[in-house]
């Protein structure tokens, strides 16, 4: 059964080992990342959440937090769109609804079909520095957008030991995930590196990691879906530059 190192928080890396079993794959769990909710933005969250008629979501995460800066729930006459079904599930549970789901669970598809909805302005609540293909892909179309950052993600402490890894592939979802994987362990070169949007690679790559793939989507089931494509090819590449 093919490893898989996984690098997100402690919650979100249980999620994640209990449907990579399902996919009959072995989780191999190294939590990176640790994120904590912007208390500060509450009140510029309902500023601009009476001033917007959409909600921009592109992670669970997200979805949390806005309910957590916000527990009065979405004024009426806000309706929510999310970038891939995870974050549509959440928005569904914490905020009691979602009514637009990007067709390719990208921050580039969500823009297109929010754009087509002739939004005349959307609050983007997200990650402090997240959010840039959404972001950008709504004001090149002319459609008025604002960021509220609504959540923290920061590299996890290295325990003082680097931890010994022994994984066929490496999913990483964030440059926070970099970060805190490079702070811990020393990844040994036979370790296909799989990346979650092009932000992630950009920071793997900087980090001295070569991108084996990187998912066409938002979520972990494109992360499995491109780590598949690369194993089948069977050119597990050196994940050394």
């Amino acid at each position: 059964m093919k490893r898989i190192l996984i690098t997100r928080s402690v919650e979100d890396n249980a999620r994640w080992a209990e449907d990579l079993r399902a996919a009959d794959l072995q989780p191999v769990e190294l939590p990176c990342i640790r994120c904590e909710p912007i208390p500060e933005s509450a009140a510029l969250l309902a500023l601009e959440l009476a001033r917007c008629d959409w909600l921009a979501l592109t992670s669970r995460r997200g979805a949390r937090a806005v309910a957590a800066l916000a527990p009065g729930g979405l004024p009426d006459g806000v309706s929510v769109a999310a970038v891939g079904a995870a974050s549509a599930d959440a928005a569904r549970a914490l905020l009691g609804h979602c009514d637009l789901v990007a067709p390719e669970q990208s921050g580039h598809s969500l823009a297109v079909a929010l754009a087509e909805c002739a939004s005349e302005r959307i609050l983007l609540a997200g990650a402090q520095d997240g959010l840039p293909d959404l972001r950008d892909g709504l004001t090149t179309r002319g459609v008025e957008c604002v960021l509220v950052p609504v959540y923290r993600t920061y590299p996890a402490v290295p325990s003082g030991t680097r931890a010994q890894v022994e994984a066929d592939a490496v999913f990483l979802a964030s440059p926070s995930a970099v970060e805190g994987l490079m702070a811990q362990t020393d990844l040994p070169a036979t370790v296909a590196v799989v990346t979650l949007g092009p932000a992630t690679s950009a920071a793997a790559q900087a980090a001295g990691l070569t991108v084996a793939a990187e998912a066409a989507g938002r979520d972990l089931p494109a992360m499995i879906h491109a780590w598949r494509s690369l194993d089948a090819a069977h050119q597990p590449p050196d994940c050394r530059s």
